[in-house]
């Protein structure tokens, strides 16, 4: 098979592969009873960490996403109880987050869940030797370097 078929093919199960990721991102769990959050909520979450407050542009760097993101999941986690947002006593034109009790739990409960998920998933691995898990990561690595060389910032 020639290189550009290969290549070809490669774009196509990759994005198979985002297809699902983000079905998987926009779906709803219960991480506790009565609250669903978002997989893609997950992240800011844990970001924050309960280890106190955090500025959203730091935020912002942790999750290499923008200000006006970090805004927007914010207020819709705010709008759940998972955090709060405040004025930063320091310097009144920066916002600072943090987990609410509710928060905090739905971290504790997702850390629970993550290894849970991880222990899953290592089992579809389980043929693959460390070596070809690190040939994975190591491609994937390569194609998010090749896709931020074409995306304008």
């Amino acid at each position: 098979m020639k290189r550009m078929e290969l290549m070809q093919r490669y774009l196509e199960q990759k994005h198979r592969t985002t297809l699902v990721h983000e079905q998987y991102l926009n779906t709803q769990r219960e991480y506790a009873p009565g609250t669903a959050l978002y997989m893609r909520e997950i992240p800011f979450l844990v970001a924050l960490g309960p280890d106190g407050p955090a500025s959203v542009s730091s935020l912002a760097q942790k999750l290499e996403v923008t200000l006006g993101a970090v805004s927007q999941m914010a207020a819709r986690l705010e709008k759940k109880g998972c955090v709060t947002r405040t004025p930063d006593p320091k310097n009144r034109r920066r916002t600072l987050v943090s987990l609410t009790e509710k928060g905090q739990r739905l971290y504790r409960e997702h850390l629970d869940y993550d290894q849970a998920n991880l222990a899953r998933l290592a089992a579809y691995f389980s043929d693959f030797s460390d070596a070809e898990l690190q040939r994975l990561i190591d491609a994937e690595i390569v194609f998010q370097q090749a896709l931020r060389r074409h995306v304008p910032e």
